[in-house]
Formats: C-alpha cells, sequence, structure tokens
C-alpha cells in the first residue's frame, strides 16, 4: 500500500524533471498520470475477479512481480513512451491485482475489532504515503535523480514478495467463478473512453474543436466538432452495454464481471460517490498544485515536497486519528465533517494563492484539506464494507478501488483541463485589454494562444518571446502570469465544488457505529 500510494506523489513532484528529462512537457506528465490511475480504475473490477478465480494470496503475489518489472522499466526510462508502458500500463496493471487482493486478505486473516484496527492501519499506511511520498520523491529527484525512487520500489517490493508467505488465504467456497471477458473489455473501453474524452478536451475542446484529431494521416473533427463529446457519448453507451451484459451473464446463470445489484443498495451507491468526490479532489490538487508549486513558483522537487508537509502531515494525523474518533462519533459524520472541512481548505487556497510567494495563509489552507482529506479517508472504505455480506466483501473491495482511481483520474483531467480552460480565457482577455500590444497584432496573438495553450513557466515563455520587443514581451509576461493565476483559482474552485457535492451525497451514507455482518 505504501508504495503504490507513494507511485503517484513521486510523479507529481518531479513535474519540472520529467520535463526536461524526458522531452515532453505538461500535457505529456499530465497524460501519463492520468493513464495510470485510468488503467487502474478500469481493469481494478478484472483484477479482483483474478483473485476469486486465482486465489487472494497467488494474485497478490502474482501482483508484486508485475508492479516490480513495471517499475524496473520506468527507472531506466528513456522517453516519455517507455515511462507511459513502464509505470502507467504494467505498473498499472500490477496495482490492479494487488490492491482487491489486499483488501480481502484483511478480511481472512483478522477478525472483529482485529478486522477494524487492520483496515485502519491500511488507512493510516497509505496516509504515510501521502506524507512521505513528496518528501522522498523530492529528495530524491533534486539530490539525485526521480529514477532512483522507481529502483528503490523494486526492493521494497520484492522484500514484500518475500514476506507475503506468511499471509494465509482462505479457502474458496464453492466452485471458482470464471472471467467474464466481454465484461472486462467493455468496462475497460467504456470508463477509458470516458475519461480520455475529458483529458482530449484540453488539447480539442469541450465543443467546437480547436483543431481536428489527426488518426492515421485522417482528420477528424465532424461538422466542426471536437471528437470529446462523441468519445464521452460513446463511453456512455459502452458503460450502459456492460451493465445489459452483466444482468444478461447473471441471467442465463454465469459468473458476472460485477453483479449489478450490488449498485442496487443505497447505501453502498453513496459510498462509491463519496469515494469517487475525495480522490477527484484529491488526484486533482495534487497535480494543480504541484504545477503551481514548480512551474509557478519555480521551485525545485524538493522544495515541493516540502511544501506538501502542511498538506500531508495533518492528512496522516487525521487518518490515524479518524479511527479512535468512530469510537465516539458515527463514522458519516466524520466523513461529513471531513468533506466539509476540505471544501473550506480548498476556498481558503484559491483566495490566498499568490504568484510570487507562498503565504502563511495558503499554508494553512493546506492543513486544513490535509485534515479534511484524512477524516474521509479513515472511514470510507471500512464504513461500506462493513455493511456487505463476507462473500461479497472481495467484489466490493474492487468497485471501491475502480472508484477511487477513477476519482484520481478524472480529478487529474478534468481539473487539469479547467485550468487549461481558466488560462485560455485569462490570455485573450489580457490580449485584447492591452494597451502595449499593436492591434494589428493581438489576432494572430489571439489565434496562436487558442491553439497552441500550454502551462508554462516565465522561463519558458521568455526563450519563445527573445524575437518580440521588449515592451510586447513584458506585456506577454505579465498576461501569462495572472491566466496562470486564473486558471488555477478555477481548478480550486471546481475542487471545493466536488466537496460540497460529496457532502450532499454523504446524506445517503449508513447511520450509527459500524457492526460488520461477518461479526453478527
Amino acid at each position: 500500500m505504501f508504495v503504490i500510494v507513494i507511485d503517484t506523489t513521486i510523479m507529481n513532484v518531479s513535474i519540472s524533471n520529467l520535463i526536461v528529462d524526458l522531452h515532453t512537457n505538461v500535457v505529456g506528465v499530465q497524460f501519463a498520470i492520468t493513464l495510470y490511475t485510468l488503467v487502474m480504475a478500469t481493469m481494478m473490477i478484472t483484477g479482483g475477479k483474478i483473485g476469486d478465480i486465482r486465489g487472494r494470496r497467488r494474485t497478490f503475489r502474482l501482483g508484486l512481480i508485475v508492479f516490480a518489472a513495471g517499475a524496473l522499466l520506468t527507472a531506466v526510462a528513456p522517453n516519455l513512451g517507455v515511462l507511459i508502458l513502464g509505470w502507467s500500463v504494467i505498473e498499472g496493471l500490477g496495482a490492479t491485482l494487488v490492491m482487491p487482493a489486499l483488501q480481502t486478505l484483511i478480511q481472512s486473516n483478522f477478525e472483529g475489532r482485529e478486522r477494524a484496527r487492520a483496515y485502519g492501519t491500511i488507512g493510516g499506511i497509505a496516509a504515510v504515503g501521502v506524507a512521505l511520498g513528496p518528501i522522498i520523491g523530492g529528495w530524491l529527484t533534486t539530490t539525485y535523480t526521480w529514477r532512483l525512487a522507481f529502483a528503490g520500489e523494486v526492493v521494497i517490493v520484492l522484500l514484500v514478495l518475500l514476506l507475503s508467505r506468511a499471509i494465509t488465504d482462505a479457502p474458496a467456497e464453492g466452485s471458482r467463478p470464471r472471467l467474464d471477458r466481454t465484461g472486462t473489455v467493455l468496462s475497460a473501453a467504456g470508463l477509458g473512453l470516458v475519461v480520455l474524452g475529458v483529458l482530449f478536451s484540453t488539447d480539442y475542446g469541450w465543443w467546437s474543436a480547436r483543431h481536428p484529431l489527426e488518426l492515421g494521416g485522417l482528420s477528424i473533427a465532424p461538422f466542426g466538432l471536437s471528437v470529446v463529446p462523441f468519445m464521452i457519448g460513446a463511453g456512455l453507451l459502452v458503460l450502459a452495454g456492460f451493465a445489459a451484459w452483466e444482468a444478461r451473464v447473471v441471467k442465463r446463470g454465469g459468473d458476472p464481471l460485477v453483479h449489478v445489484d450490488l449498485f442496487g443498495d443505497r447505501e453502498l451507491r453513496a459510498g462509491l460517490l463519496v469515494q469517487l468526490c475525495q480522490n477527484t479532489v484529491t488526484g486533482g490538487l495534487l497535480f494543480v498544485m504541484a504545477l503551481f508549486l514548480q512551474v509557478v513558483l519555480g521551485l525545485s522537487a524538493m522544495e515541493t515536497g516540502f511544501l506538501f508537509i502542511p498538506l500531508s502531515a495533518p492528512l496522516f494525523i487525521a487518518s490515524l486519528g479518524g479511527s479512535r474518533l468512530a469510537g465516539t462519533f458515527p463514522p458519516k459524520r466524520i466523513i461529513q465533517a471531513g468533506l466539509a472541512i476540505t471544501a473550506i481548505g480548498v476556498l481558503v487556497l484559491a483566495a490566498t494563492m499568490r504568484t510570487d510567494a507562498v503565504g502563511v495563509e495558503f499554508v494553512v489552507g493546506l492543513a486544513v484539506v490535509g485534515l479534511g482529506i484524512g477524516l474521509i479517508a479513515s472511514q470510507t472504505m471500512n464504513l461500506v464494507l462493513s455493511s456487505v455480506v463476507p462473500k461479497r466483501t472481495g467484489e466490493t473491495a474492487a468497485v471501491m478501488s475502480t472508484a477511487s482511481n477513477l476519482g484520481s483520474s478524472f480529478g487529474t483531467a478534468f481539473l487539469g483541463t479547467l485550468l487549461i480552460a481558466g488560462l485560455l480565457a485569462g490570455a485573450i482577455g489580457g490580449i485584447e485589454g492591452s494597451q502595449v500590444i499593436p492591434a494589428d497584432s493581438k489576432p494572430a496573438l489571439e489565434n496562436a494562444v487558442e491553439k497552441n495553450v500550454q502551462f508554462v513557466s516565465d522561463e519558458q515563455l521568455s526563450s519563445v518571446l527573445a524575437n518580440v520587443s521588449a515592451p510586447a514581451a513584458d506585456e506577454l509576461l505579465a498576461i501569462n502570469e495572472a491566466a496562470r493565476l486564473r486558471g488555477l483559482r478555477l481548478s480550486l474552485v471546481a475542487c471545493a465544488v466536488i466537496a460540497l457535492l460529496g457532502l450532499l451525497v454523504s446524506i445517503r451514507l449508513k447511520d450509527g457505529t459500524i457492526v460488520s455482518p461477518a461479526d453478527g
């Protein structure tokens, strides 16, 4: 759990170094981060089903081997393509085998209060990963290279593999299920099209096409529209087909990838949506904050890692303390308090963000957000899993992990596109209102910005403006600075709105204290 959690945080604090080392840009790194969590989101249920078929411990160990192979390839990646293969794809697939098996093995190795403590410990370790990941990644990246972080992951995973012999696996009840391959393809394709559609909006626009999609020499922009609404619409249709297929499999007496009646449980649906909202906020916030600290303020990976401490330390403390609070307060109320606190903290960040420095108010905002997310994370998984019968635990854990990773993927993609949208609006508005830029140059500049809008540092923009007159270059730098801030604030306000949506949904969560069906 620790290694899987720090994996993404290392990427976030190393964005500037990745751009230089792999000859890419912010959009390339955003794609890699989004694809990593998307692979986990689309294949997590399948990973859980493989655990049911092959045995949870065996699947857990296989996942560790796959994850280690991906980490090793990532450590030696010469370009973005190889990093995407090693990190986003292979490591992501390894994690889909590890995570559901991990949750289910806790179920079979612990009982009663010990089981609740074990889930709390796993949540605490995840919080430790969030707390230490930016520091470890930042230190290694600044002092040595980000590649060492992934090489270190290989060593840790191999150690876990060696120690995993001590884990016991409960014997399978009845006959082993079969893998629903059609359901696997439909679920992966549907979720993938929706999230990639959101991610593509950065380049192609939400509705009118900024430029056509080039595919095999063919330009795709039907009726001048962006491919984004078509991708999202197709993804939703495929997901509807997936639900119909799963219902048909159950009707025929087969083994579905996921029992669709699981989603008929009101409390489970609420838990999934809260998990989705929490991870959308967390994933998007980490990405946006990393861009602010590294691209806008020009901080190193190590400095970025240390500035994440005000976020990660309260998150760690709240995650560990949340399990103790559950003995006094209903978990539902703790989750609701966490969502409200998160929204307040994000709004503080948006209001106090500056382009020249990090103020005390900004640090306080980070701490408030960390406290809120920690409270949510300490309760959601255990609250949902405690309400299902033991034979559905593995399936439910896989669905919860899917919601978690789908939220992280969607957060990085969606908030990244909002950031670009705010940047675009700010840049075009700044150019139109400028008294320094010649009027006859404005249309060309606006067209160039709209077709190739990017989140770049002052240094990168200065190199592009080397042949522009000094007054015009200074004006464009000022416009870019204001536009970046506008985009960042737009993304943060969206984070707060998503947290408040989670708060609204949480009304339907289970009331009272946690009592596991397995414990009577």
